[in-house]
């Protein structure tokens, strides 16, 4: 264990400088979401500032720390700079730290943002509406440093981490796009499956579709759902501590929502909150929900990846109302057309996307055990 003072000096930020100081010389600086967001650090590399004296100049291993936020569990947040570049400077709301010992940046970098040591920069945090933190504190501050190999091995397996996690986003996000895609192609009939060929039919929403929700009148003790962006119905106690609100509360003025039912949130339909019940049993949602199901030529796994294509999303600006909220209601929804194909088309289409969403989630389940796995060493290896 060594002490922070006792292996460098710190320097500091751009004190009292805005944004709108800078733009009148050639120099870049490393801003507080720089240093707040990644471990290791980056210039904004798009703004010149014009610089009076060399205290904020950042070099390469300087480590980068955040003096307030409005949480005290991001105050004391860090990043290294790892870059050999001329004329960077730190901006304001931030210190730099130096060290004068042999060290392993990337060993720096992980150490000072896992679960021990931060617990020790919210430990030192202070205020009230905004939290601060003092850098002669931070460098009274102990943190485990071993010989330099076992810290170069340690900062290789994290950033080795760091690249997996990041390779298997990139493939998510491509993913995303490429279904993004297919529902455009499909939807637009420009993409079709071998064999069908018979034109589609416009179809209006009211003739289809029919309103799903009964009231709980009998205040039965069914299970609370909510419905998400990402994943439609979840159950209550997933989303919320001790089952949220709902847990307690009178249920007989909440909606049943049967097997087999759409239902939304009015005033955040725009951002995706739609959820497809396909438990086998009665649930209840808030009454605050548009439930919904659909007529039997409808198959409803085309119809929900319809939903989350841009043609619903065009439906919804289209008919929305509202002042500072905007709500899509039931009654809308049914003003909206949509072209179908044979049931059968409906079918393989529906249960094609279904398989690519799989793919999806198997490559989201994969992110989240390394990113928990990054987690767990974080929390363990140096305390």
């Amino acid at each position: 264990m060594r002490k922070l003072g006792d292996m460098g000096e710190t320097f500091t930020g751009l004190s009292g400088k805005t944004k709108e100081d800078f733009g009148h010389g050639d120099a870049e600086f490393v801003t507080y979401m720089n240093v707040f967001t990644n471990p290791i650090a980056a210039s904004n590399g798009t703004e010149n500032v014009e610089i009076d004296g060399c205290q904020s100049l950042v070099q390469y291993g300087d480590v980068l720390f955040t003096t307030s936020s409005e949480t005290p569990e991001e105050v004391g947040m860090s990043s290294i700079w790892l870059e050999n570049r001329a004329n960077v400077y730190l901006n304001s709301f931030c210190f730099g730290y130096r060290l004068a010992v042999n060290f392993d940046p990337h060993y720096i970098a992980f150490m000072l943002r896992s679960a021990p040591i931060r617990k020790k920069f919210i430990f030192l945090a202070q205020g009230i509406s905004r939290y601060n933190i003092s850098k002669n504190k931070v460098m009274e501050m102990t943190v485990p440093m071993p010989k330099l190999n076992e810290q170069k091995i340690i900062g290789v397996f994290f950033t080795h981490l760091d690249n997996l996690i990041t390779l298997h986003q990139r493939k998510l996000d491509k993913m995303k796009e490429l279904k993004k895609a297919f529902l455009n192609l499909i939807f637009s009939q420009k993409l079709r499956f071998r064999g069908f060929t018979e034109s589609w039919e416009l179809r209006k929403l009211k003739d289809i579709t029919y309103p799903a929700g009964e009231k709980n009148r009998e205040n039965l003790p069914l299970d609370s759902y909510s419905i998400t962006n990402e994943h439609g119905f979840i159950p209550q106690d997933e989303r919320f501590e001790n089952g949220g609100t709902m847990r307690e509360a009178d249920k007989k003025m909440y909606y049943i929502v049967s097997p087999h039912s759409f239902a939304y949130n009015p005033a955040r339909i725009n951002i995706g909150s739609i959820g497809y019940q396909n438990t086998d049993k009665n649930v209840i949602v808030s009454s605050l929900y548009e439930v919904f199901k659909t007529s039997d030529d409808v198959d409803d796994r085309l119809l929900w990846h319809w939903f989350k294509s841009s043609y619903f999303q065009k439906l919804i600006e289209q008919f929305q109302e509202g002042g500072v909220r905007l709500y899509f209601y039931y009654d809308k929804l049914c003003m909206g057309t949509l072209s179908l194909p044979s049931f059968e088309e409906q079918h393989k289409i529906g249960k094609y996307l279904d398989t690519y969403d799989n793919l999806i989630t198997l490559r989201q389940e994969k992110i989240n055990q390394l990113t928990k796995l990054k987690t767990t060493f974080l929390k363990n290896m140096f305390i």
